[in-house]
């Protein structure tokens, strides 16, 4: 085993190993404070999770396009793992089949290591933000009603960790925390912007500044602001029906190869035994490969620019 691909599984290994550590220092702060606490406020306090944000490990946390502040569906030190199998069947590959060098090979597993864990992560974090985005107008809707009714923005904020859905819930557990130490309230909702970087928490940021310091109708101004967040929502969710045929499209194009070269073998396996055992068809194998995954994330992004709000 070469010294690349060496580095890059210690490389994994090194970051679910921190993984975990990060993950069993965050169950021990949540025992804690659940017993220092009265149950309901524990309740509130168990998305406490940001520390310091500067960090060794954030160059390595760039790179994989892990963001701490997230919870995961999927256990970081799982998709990790998965990084490290996908490299692994990389190398096992070329072993059976094809005829690369050992240094080609262990980059080539090193990337594909990489891109998993990378589109692991991101494909996480883009549910997790629309998630968030779509169950905002009914948390401003609930913060409208709950200021009509007299009450404190501070108790619309407790209302919403309580009986909205998740990640609205455990972002708005983390606010209600931030406000027990002393942050403002137009401060703590735009922590969560600082985190999800979804431009409507700015906006509601912005409001509640606005409307708390100068005064004013708090609950006419958060009524247009939920108006407004509705209409963004469905015109996202336009926009993600109209490409749906692209998205289609792109996904057909990136998996034909895949189909045709399968029935291929099926039909007369002498017919691609070129790409597998020539060394002049290996290369062809992988410029073409390497052709089609550009080709997807170029469509890809094409796609994200265009929809993008």
């Amino acid at each position: 085993m070469s010294t690349p691909l060496i580095i890059v599984l210690v490389l994994l290994l090194c970051a679910t190993i921190n993984t975990l550590w990060l993950d069993a220092r965050q169950r021990r702060m949540e025992r804690r404070v659940e017993v220092a606490l009265p149950t309901s406020e524990a309740e509130i306090s168990v998305s406490i999770r940001r520390a310091a944000k500067a960090s060794r490990w954030d160059l390595l946390y760039r790179l994989v396009n892990y963001q701490a502040d997230i919870v995961y569906a999927v256990h970081p030190a799982l998709v990790f793992l998965a990084g490290a199998v996908a490299a692994g069947m990389v190398v096992y590959g070329n072993h059976r089949l094809l005829q690369f060098s050992t240094s080609t090979v262990s980059i080539a597993a090193g990337g594909v290591a990489l891109l998993v864990v990378r589109g692991v992560f991101g494909w996480q974090r883009s549910r997790f933000i629309n998630q968030l985005f779509r169950q905002l107008p009914d948390a401003i809707q609930l913060v409208t009603s709950t200021v009509r009714s007299g009450l404190p923005v501070n108790e619309a904020f407790r209302a919403i960790a309580r009986e909205m859905p998740q990640p609205t819930a455990r972002e708005f557990a983390t606010v209600c925390s931030e406000l027990n130490l002393g942050k403002a309230p137009e401060e703590a909702v735009e922590g969560i912007y600082r985190r999800t970087l979804i431009p409507e928490y700015a906006m509601f940021a912005v409001t509640l500044a606005v409307q708390l310091k100068a005064g004013g109708s708090l609950a006419e101004t958060l009524q247009t602001l939920a108006e407004t967040v509705s209409q963004r929502v469905a015109l996202a969710a336009r926009a993600k029906a109209l490409a749906g045929e692209v998205i289609f499209s792109s996904r057909a194009l990136s998996l034909s190869p895949l189909i045709i070269g399968g029935l291929l073998y099926a039909i007369n396996p002498q017919s691609i035994d070129l790409l597998f055992y020539d060394p002049t068809g290996n290369m062809l194998l992988a410029y073409a490969a390497g052709s089609v995954i550009v080709g997807h994330f170029v469509i890809r992004w094409m796609i994200k620019r265009e929809t993008a709000l």
